[in-house]
């Protein structure tokens, strides 16, 4: 029974590894990664994985791009920051795992996958614009570590801190259709190594749920010389259990309430690309804000599945990038 019990409890702090992604720029995957109940499926919860449960599983995140005409990206490379691009995809499927050293402290690991499409950008004579490809491949390794360092003794509040590192894993010699390097930021990795820290926290309120996490993530020089840009990322997530109310922080632990519904606002700050004289890339860097929501289902004692749809409400980008139209996120845990 009690076996059982932390099995329960494990998937309902199971939302591993929200998304993340070494690139940096609004045709990109969002930044963040974390343990924490399973009703946000990307805020990052204040909630750690019971001592000596294991928990892994699948998170893909797919966006698309309301993507340039070829004359638009003319007509941009004739003023006076020609460097511009278009893409009209990005999908990334991540496996992950992550381990509870203790009730207070958990170890977890992320390997992604990075597809775009329909990248292209003019050439350099401004004639005519150039189709440059698919670049996919692996991406960086995240490894993290993440400590609730204050939790009531009646289990509704949970406040936690969370230190990252990715690492520089991923593809960066991906060639293009015209014969030459993709540039870093359409590099399935970057080539750096980016450390992370941030705090969450987690209000339980009977059938509800508060949570809200901040994310710092240092950029550091990667392959070409580039440095993709500092990422302050910051979310808000309100949940509501069907049926029952939910017992301490862990929805799942009872089976009375398998449907979650979940609203979230997810943010990020971005600074601009240096690239490798020293240089800042005009079309880089901004502000975006997605309103995402989404439904969680818990179909067993050791595993739940949750899918979210977010829309941008802020694109406050620096020059130009390719606005986003829309993004799906999808994840299925496993804990055991």
């Amino acid at each position: 029974m009690f076996r059982s019990k932390n099995l329960s409890l494990a998937l309902g702090l199971s939302s591993i590894f929200a998304i993340y992604s070494g690139s940096a720029s609004a045709d990109h995957g969002s930044l963040g990664f974390g343990i924490g109940t399973a009703s946000p499926i990307i805020t990052q919860p204040g909630v750690t994985l019971p001592s000596n449960m294991w928990a892994a599983g699948i998170i893909t995140q797919f966006s698309s791009f309301d993507s340039a005409s070829d004359q638009k990206l003319l007509d941009l490379s004739h003023g006076p920051h020609p460097d511009v691009h278009s893409v009209s995809t990005y999908l990334q499927p991540s496996v992950f795992v992550a381990y509870g050293l203790t009730d207070d402290l958990t170890f977890g690991m992320k390997v992604p996958y990075v597809i775009r499409t329909g990248v292209r950008s003019p050439n350099e004579d401004g004639d005519a614009v150039n189709k440059l490809g698919d670049p996919s491949g692996f991406g960086d390794v995240s490894i993290f570590g993440q400590y609730r360092f204050f939790h009531t003794a009646d289990n509704l509040n949970h406040l936690a801190l969370t230190l990252g590192l990715k690492t520089p894993t991923g593809e960066t010699a991906m060639i293009n259709n015209i014969g030459t390097a993709f540039e870093t930021h359409h590099q399935p990795g970057s080539g750096s190594w980016n450390p992370s820290a941030g705090l969450s926290y987690t209000r339980v309120m009977g059938s509800f749920s508060f949570d809200t996490n901040v994310l710092y993530t240092v950029a550091t020089r990667g392959a070409q010389g580039t440095d993709l840009g500092d990422n302050f990322g910051y979310n808000l997530a309100l949940s509501y259990a069907f049926g029952a109310p939910a017992r301490n922080a862990f929805f799942a632990a009872s089976n009375n309430a398998p449907w979650t519904a979940v609203l979230e606002l997810n943010g990020e700050r971005q600074n601009r690309q240096k690239i490798a004289d020293g240089t800042y890339d005009f079309n880089s860097g901004g502000d975006v804000v997605y309103i995402s929501p989404g439904v969680r289902y818990a179909g067993g004692k050791n595993w739940n599945t949750a899918l979210s749809i977010g829309t941008p409400i802020v694109q406050d980008l620096n020059g130009y990038q390719t606005p986003a139209e829309y993004r799906i996120t999808y994840r299925f845990v496993v804990a055991f």
